[in-house]
């Protein structure tokens, strides 16, 4: 019989306690550390709308300190800076180097193919979209869109109307109106939302964009706002800002970490992340519950100008 040296040292011990329980907890991180797996994980700056980079970057490294230390390691790593350009995220998903991307609608239309098709994480209320208003007031002379051409609009800057470009030009598009550049004198784009919707109730500015939940808690707060005030128009539901993972990411791996992001909101060091998306968590759907953004965007695309062939880039 081998000889078994029963002595252990009480750190051991510890260690295999820890073991055991990250095992009963979450076998399948047990599976991916074994196969030496970190995701690897970038934001789109695009996804920020008017919100501060150093604050999100912030709670972006608080809640990935508080994964490693529920693991004792680490299942994911952000890129240097978190955030990065459009055209690097892209390139990042198309060369197989990012496993984990925040993107708005706009950058998911180039990358949807490469994408795992079950496993889209989406703030809980965003998950069946959102729409989009035109606001004008009820006593103006606008009774229809086409009524707008020459006005002076603002629109709400936030990372949830990513989509509003879209909107308004495939609305206007659709009524043989020209593009938002040439049928607007003006759209001013503001981040206080009070500044958004105000000036058109006190005739200062003639019709506003923004969400339609914005609008409605709005006049929650001001009952006078939505009997001086009506939607001209209104958007289909979109989702403008998604999670996804690449269809090639060790599927334990992925599984661990939509886990922790599900539970984001039940940890304090998650509370930053819940808080700057202004959600109260996160749900999974599949790729599918984008169709009706995907048909807006690709509509959205036709009407942009062809560019020339030597500023075309590549795949790559």
């Amino acid at each position: 019989m081998e000889h078994f040296d029963k002595r252990m040292t009480r750190r051991r011990v510890l260690t295999l306690m820890a073991g055991t329980v990250t095992a009963a907890l979450a076998p399948e991180f047990c599976n991916a550390e074994n196969e030496g797996t970190v995701l690897r994980v970038a934001l789109s700056a695009e996804t920020l709308g008017g919100a501060n980079l150093n604050d999100a970057r912030t709670a972006y490294k608080v809640w990935l300190h508080e994964i490693y230390s529920q693991f004792g390691n680490r299942i994911a790593e952000t890129v240097p800076g978190v955030f990065v350009t459009s055209e690097e995220l892209v390139r990042g998903v198309r060369q197989g180097t990012l496993d984990c991307y925040g993107v708005t609608a706009l950058e998911f239309a180039k990358v949807v193919a490469l994408t795992d098709p079950d496993s889209l994480v989406l703030e809980d209320y965003l998950a069946d979209g959102i729409e989009y208003v035109l606001l004008v007031r009820s006593d103006s002379r606008f009774k229809r869109l086409a009524d707008l051409r020459g006005a002076q609009i603002v629109s709400h800057l936030h990372r949830n109307l990513v989509l509003l470009p879209a909107w308004l030009s495939t609305m206007l598009a659709a009524n043989n109106l020209p593009a938002p550049e040439n049928f607007f004198a003006g759209n001013k784009l503001i981040s206080n939302l009070n500044q958004v919707v105000l000036p058109v109730f006190f005739r200062r500015i003639d019709g506003a964009c923004l969400a339609r939940r914005d609008w409605e808690t709005a006049i929650e707060l001001n009952p006078q706002l939505g009997q001086d005030l009506h939607a001209l128009a209104v958007s289909p539901r979109v989702i403008p800002i998604v999670f996804g993972f690449h269809r090639n990411t060790s599927a334990n791996a992925r599984k661990v970490l939509i886990d922790s992001i599900r539970r984001v909101a039940s940890a304090p060091a998650g509370r930053q992340i819940v808080a700057f998306y202004q959600s109260s968590g996160f749900v999974v759907r599949p790729v599918s519950v984008m169709k009706i953004t995907l048909e807006m965007v690709r509509d959205f695309n036709k009407l942009q100008p062809e560019q020339p062939a030597t500023l075309r880039r590549g795949p790559g």
